[in-house]
């Protein structure tokens, strides 16, 4: 995992999971070899995260720099760095970074979420008179049908800045508005920039004095989430090593998290390829789980707990 902080607060995010999902009252996970392990006083789990991409020593160093500046008060944290994304180590964006994520930090209350803005230029230009339509690159391209929408003539959205759009319904719409008024006052071959926010998913788990700080959860820049092969491999490398340390342990329920790299969770298609791999890798595991942008998206989760 990305980082010792990253691994156990999303051990604890999966945990939380459970405990909702099944009234239960497993405590916060404790590092037991490559695994953890949580109990309710009578029945013990084990729990085995780990990410859907290759790690980078490089990157997760620049990580856990960055987690140290950000981990001086109370609580735990996540925050979800959308896929190509950088985590700045320069300044002043690094510090920019940090003031923002704080603020975050500052306001959440417990088992809640937010997104930590960060502005960003985007570029429109009128590339013809005829037509309607907007050829869009970035993370703004799923939503070029909307943009098209909006706009009179033909257009290019240079939108490579943006790596994830907020999830708020109105700010979206506000959106596509805007960049429909700023098209009608272009001519040919002109072009003008707008700015608009980069939302981060920030996330506060249950307080406890096991695990406290900001949680860093990143891909490496150059992962390309729907790069279905990368991830397939990763599927069954991920699998077979949960089962070898899950198996190591005393415990009553097998419980496997894998981080996925997507924008946001109901985009993850990690789920249905963990289902296409050899049985053998997943058929001793009770719970099986994507984590994405602070979601916990059951594969395989048993009705009630076996000793129910």
């Amino acid at each position: 995992m990305s980082t010792e902080l990253a691994s156990a607060s999303s051990a604890r995010l999966l945990v939380n999971f459970l405990n909702v999902r099944f009234e239960a009252a497993f405590a916060p996970p404790q590092v037991a070899g490559d695994a953890f392990i949580s109990s309710d006083g009578e029945h013990t789990i084990g729990i085995y995260v780990a990410p859907l991409w290759e790690e980078d020593d490089a990157w997760n160093a620049q990580l856990a720099k960055m987690e140290s500046r950000l981990s001086g008060g109370e609580g735990s944290f996540l925050l979800w760095v959308p896929p190509r994304a950088v985590v700045p180590s320069e300044e002043p964006d690094a510090s920019d970074f940090v003031q923002r994520v704080q603020t975050g930090v500052s306001s959440l209350p417990e088992d809640a979420r937010t997104e930590v803005a960060f502005p960003v230029t985007l570029k429109l230009v009128k590339t013809r008179e005829e037509g309607g339509y907007a050829s869009v690159i970035g993370g703004l391209s799923r939503w070029w049908t909307r943009i098209t929408e909006n706009v009179n003539g033909t257009f290019h959205v240079n939108s490579t800045a943006i790596h994830r759009l907020t999830l708020d319904g109105e700010t979206r719409e506000r959106l596509w508005t805007d960049i429909g008024s700023l098209s009608r006052g272009l001519d040919l071959g002109q072009s003008a920039e707008f700015d608009v926010d980069d939302s981060w998913t920030l996330q506060r788990l249950h307080d406890s004095d096991s695990i406290s700080g900001v949680a860093i959860i990143a891909a490496p820049p150059n992962i390309d989430p729907s790069d279905g092969i990368l991830v397939r491999r990763n599927v069954r490398t991920r699998l077979a090593a949960a089962n070898e340390a899950l198996d190591a342990l005393d415990i009553d329920m097998r419980v496997v998290g894998l981080i996925g790299n997507y924008e946001y969770g109901e985009l993850e298609t990690a789920g249905a390829t963990i289902k296409a791999v050899n049985a053998d890798l997943f058929n001793r595991l009770e719970v099986v789980s994507i984590l994405a942008d602070g979601d916990v998206r059951p594969t395989f989760l048993p009705k009630v707990l076996s000793w129910s």
